[in-house]
């Protein structure tokens, strides 16, 4: 059994405290940045929020640590680029893929470290998943797609064979990216949309077929 800290104790965060449990591992706390919080129980398993996120940097910082009360981090932050930021602190430290296993994940597939795969999630050989992403609930990462670090792909998204999702991007939930297609950068692929034309790096797409209706940058 190992003992996770979790960084951030919002809604994802106790996500990611029940995908631990899961696994047969325990909640030693959470760091979060709302000071308010420390001591207090934000989970229904229990576990409270143990460190002021300010410390926990200020550690990160001196590459300090010493014994401490937990064996590894799991990142519970739902923005891409907040977690992506905090990923890059992490350095060294044991920060593992995480995947329930109620989800499918190919022998042949790679989860870079930070990333967690939800329960009914399907992600199939030669998929390759960089680090700090977030596969959510069932959604279905065909063969041979690559996806950048920070990548959220939501509930239900269905990313088909050898797609490519840049660093940052968010597919939304129920969404469908056929096969080939790449999804650039700090993109945001709509709920429900269906993406039959590559998407530039910081464009909002919506509909079906999905078009552009913001552009970043």
């Amino acid at each position: 059994m190992t003992s996770f800290l979790i960084w951030g104790a919002g809604g994802h965060g106790r996500v990611v405290a029940d995908l631990v449990r899961a696994l047969g591992h325990r909640v030693y706390g959470f760091v979060d940045g709302n000071p308010s919080l420390i001591g207090e129980q934000v989970d229904p398993g229990g576990a409270c929020v143990e460190i002021r996120e300010d410390d926990f940097l200020a550690v990160l910082a001196n590459r300090g640590g010493g014994d401490q009360p937990f064996d590894a981090i799991a990142l519970g932050i739902g923005n891409n680029g907040t977690r992506l930021g905090r990923m890059e602190l992490l350095h060294s430290r044991e920060v593992p893929p995480l995947a329930h296993p109620a989800a499918v994940v190919s022998a042949g597939a790679r989860l870079g470290r930070g990333t967690v795969v939800f329960a009914g999630a399907v992600v199939n050989s030669g998929a390759r998943i960089g680090e700090a992403a977030i596969v959510n609930t069932g959604a279905i990462i065909e063969h041979d797609c690559v996806v950048g670090d920070g990548v959220h792909v939501s509930p239900g998204a269905v990313l088909s064979g050898g797609v490519s999702v840049g660093e940052r991007a968010w597919v939304g939930a129920g969404s469908v990216v056929i096969q080939g297609i790449a999804i650039g950068a700090d993109s945001i692929v709509g709920a429900g949309a269906v993406v039959i034309h590559d998407v530039p790096d910081g464009a909002t797409v919506v509909g079906n077929p999905a078009r552009i209706i913001r552009q970043r940058g």
